[in-house]
């Protein structure tokens, strides 16, 4: 297990791991035969490595779970139901985990600058996962679970595992944007010349 200065998370993605190997043992798969890098899955379950959302999303798929039951036992264990909203087939992870981050945060009362000092995370980022413009990584999950008292699951409510290899959400705002009208997308450039 790799060590950092945050041994409660090191903790939690441990936890995470080994949630991993046993939903993987309970369908009765080898590493090998998850659909999915071995040598990654190795690692995950070591808690060598910090997966990023998609990875987890795609984990979780092949081990046929959710992906916030993967975070069975790790972090705080209250009863935060979360957001109450139906997520849109077409949102990817990032999106949900972003309406999810946002009501955790505004139901703490917190700015999201005192949300970034609280949970070590850049006050930029902040903006960027609840807008849902970035994936966040599992250690930065559960740095602001942490941050914010409720459970990292909670964080995850809403997003399912989904049968299609993920693109990044970089990749697929890049194309909505290219999607729309090219008066719409012009941006400040455009405006200015």
């Amino acid at each position: 297990m790799r060590n950092t200065d945050h041994p409660d998370i090191d903790a939690q993605l441990k936890q995470f791991g080994q949630n991993i190997r046993t939903a993987r043992e309970r369908t009765g798969l080898s590493q090998d035969k998850l659909g999915l890098d071995r040598a990654a899955i190795s690692f995950l379950e070591r808690a060598e490595r910090s997966p990023d959302l998609p990875t987890v999303v795609r984990v979780a798929h092949a081990v046929e779970v959710a992906p916030a039951a993967l975070l069975k036992g790790v972090g705080l264990r209250n009863s935060v139901r979360g957001p109450r909203h139906t997520p849109d087939p077409s949102d990817t992870p990032a999106i949900v985990f972003g309406v999810n981050l946002r009501w955790a945060r505004l139901r703490a009362e917190i700015s999201q600058e005192a949300l970034a000092l609280k949970a070590d995370v850049g006050r930029a980022a902040i903006s960027v996962f609840e807008h849902g413009r970035r994936d966040p990584n599992l250690r930065t999950i559960l740095k602001l679970a942490k941050a914010l008292e409720v459970p990292p699951s909670m964080l995850l409510n809403g997003i399912e595992p989904q049968d299609a290899p993920l693109k990044s959400s970089a990749r697929q705002l890049a194309a909505r944007l290219a999607s729309q009208p090219p008066g719409r997308r012009a941006g400040k450039r455009a405006r200015r010349r």
